[in-house]
């Protein structure tokens, strides 16, 4: 369901390997559409992929999307394949992964000749089921990126239900909306040039109603 946006897909990703890297993780995003699920469906794509993107370029590769993936076939026998996952509904090239990439085996290629895009859910019950289907294979990662995972969203939570307390109370309520203003400032400045290298478009306004409910 997903297809290379450009001829130079395959030489972009298997430019990455060497006797050192064994898997190249790649960016696949969904084809442009109407709608604000559609937004929503880009939006939670582009974000899981700068946590798993930059995770992994900081060392810490803990998952890739099979739309874009590559690794050594000598790796892939060596472990046995899927088959210590071959019980999972959905997610085996994602935890073949997690199980065997590491920050020095693990290569990462986000130009755009080297992207994917796939079809999007056309309806939120649709979608629902893909995401659930998704979810399942989290809590079969490592201990470590589970907790890092839950980390970011809950600071989200607590971050806004702890600024929605504060400013109905009034509690020093200037510096608290100058921090809220200076956090979304941040975040809309990292989530701008993650969309112009992921070249993802017409997000960068509505992520602040998106990142509030997303967690």
């Amino acid at each position: 369901d997903c297809q290379p946006v450009s001829p130079d897909w395959i030489s972009g990703m298997a430019s990455h390997f060497s006797e050192k890297n064994d898997f190249v993780l790649g960016y696949g995003g969904f084809f442009r559409g109407k709608g604000l699920l559609n937004r929503y469906i880009r939006y939670d794509c582009i974000t899981i992929a700068m946590q798993y993107l930059g995770m992994a370029i900081r060392g810490l590769p803990y998952m890739g999307v099979g739309r874009n993936l590559a690794y050594k076939k000598s790796v892939f026998f060596r472990n046995k394949g899927f088959s210590s996952h071959n019980y999972v509904i959905s997610g085996d090239d994602d935890l073949f992964v997690n199980a065997n990439a590491s920050g020095r085996n693990t290569a990462v290629e986000y130009n755009h000749p080297s992207h994917t895009r796939s079809v999007p859910a056309s309806g939120f019950r649709q979608w629902l089921r893909q995401k659930r289907r998704h979810l399942t294979t989290a809590k079969h990662y490592k201990p470590a990126h589970k907790i890092l995972l839950m980390a970011e969203p809950s600071s989200r939570i607590i971050f806004y239900l702890t600024f929605a307390v504060l400013l109905s109370r009034l509690f020093l309520w200037q510096a608290f909306t100058a921090i809220f203003l200076l956090r979304m400032i941040l975040q809309l400045a990292a989530l701008a040039i993650a969309s112009r290298r992921l070249n993802e478009k017409g997000l960068i306004a509505i992520s602040l109603i998106f990142d509030i409910f997303s967690p």
